[in-house]
C-alpha cells in the first residue's frame, strides 16, 4: 500500500506498507512501512511476521512479479510452508488485507503527522497492539487477538535458527582452482568439492558467512579467497590439487586449507 512521504537522509521518499493478515482470525501478524515495495521488504517483514507469531502452513501472495521470487520460494520451502499465489484479475483473493489497508487509511493515517520512518512506524505499532488488534471485528464477533490466540496450536513456533532459512541460495560449480564467485566476490571452497555443483547459502548483508552444501550434506563455511594459500596448491598432471609440504613463513599448517569436510 502506498503510504505518506517521509524524510530519510534529508530527503522526502515515499513509504509502502507491507502487511501480513491471518486469514481466520483477521490479526496483523506484522506491519511495517518501508521505503521499498520490493521482495527484500517483504521478506523483513515475513521474517519478522514469523519470529513473532509462529509458521503457518500456507503462505498466500499477489500474483505480482516481486512475489515470483526464487528467494521466497526457497524460504517457504526451507520452513515447510506452501507458498500459493493469488490468481491474475480475482482481487476476491486479496479481500481481507485489501479491507484492512482501507482501515489503515480511513482510521490510522489521518491521524498522522510522522516525519521519519521511524516515527511512522512506532505510531503504527502503538495503533495495532491498541487499537486495531482489541477491537472486535464485525465479520468473526471477535477482537483478532482473542480469535488468533484461540488457534494457537496450529502453528509451529519457530525456532532459533530462523534466520538461517532466509539466506539466499546460489548454485555454483566449484573450479578447478578451487574458487568459485558469488556477486562480484571470490571465494575458495574444499578440495573434496572441485567440478562439483554446490548450493551456497548466505545472507547477502554478511558475504563473510557462506555455507556450502552438496547433495544435502554441508560441507561447512567457506571463506573469500585468499590470493596467498591458493597460489601454494599445486596441481599433478591430472590438474588434481596437491598442498605443498614445505610451509611459508605465514605460520600457515599443510593440510589445513579449509576446516570443514574433506
Amino acid at each position: 500500500m502506498h503510504g505518506p512521504l517521509v524524510d530519510v537522509n534529508g530527503k522526502k521518499q515515499k513509504a509502502y506498507l507491507i502487511a501480513i493478515i491471518d486469514d481466520h482470525s483477521r490479526l496483523i501478524v506484522h506491519a511495517r512501512f518501508y521505503v521499498s515495495e520490493g521482495i527484500a521488504s517483504y521478506l523483513d517483514a515475513l521474517e519478522n511476521g514469523l519470529a513473532r507469531r509462529g509458521i503457518p502452513r500456507k503462505l498466500y501472495v499477489d500474483n505480482g512479479s516481486a512475489f515470483r521470487s526464487h528467494h521466497l520460494e526457497h524460504v517457504c520451502a526451507s520452513l515447510a510452508i506452501a507458498l500459493i499465489h493469488a490468481k491474475p484479475y480475482q482481487p476476491q483473493g486479496k479481500g481481507k488485507i485489501e479491507r484492512w489497508f482501507k482501515t489503515v487509511r480511513s482510521r490510522f493515517l489521518p491521524h498522522q503527522n510522522a516525519s521519519t520512518l521511524l516515527d511512522l512506524n512506532t505510531a503504527l505499532e502503538r495503533w495495532l497492539t491498541g487499537d486495531y488488534q482489541q477491537k472486535v471485528h464485525r465479520a468473526t464477533g471477535q477482537t483478532p487477538f482473542d480469535r488468533f490466540t484461540s488457534k494457537m496450536h496450529c502453528l509451529r513456533t519457530a525456532s532459533a535458527n530462523l534466520k538461517d532459512h532466509f539466506r539466499k541460495v546460489a548454485r555454483r560449480t566449484v573450479a578447478k582452482d578451487r574458487t568459485l564467485t558469488i556477486d562480484g566476490r571470490m571465494y575458495e571452497g574444499p578440495v573434496a568439492l572441485i567440478g562439483k555443483r554446490v548450493e551456497l547459502l548466505y545472507h547477502p548483508g554478511s558475504p563473510e558467512q557462506v555455507e556450502a552444501r552438496y547433495k544435502n550434506e554441508s560441507f561447512g563455511m567457506i571463506r573469500p579467497l585468499n590470493l596467498h594459500i591458493n597460489y601454494r596448491v599445486k596441481r599433478d598432471k591430472n590438474n588434481n590439487p596437491q598442498m605443498e609440504t614445505n610451509p611459508a613463513s605465514t605460520g600457515y599448517q599443510g593440510g589445513k586449507l579449509w576446516g570443514g569436510k574433506k
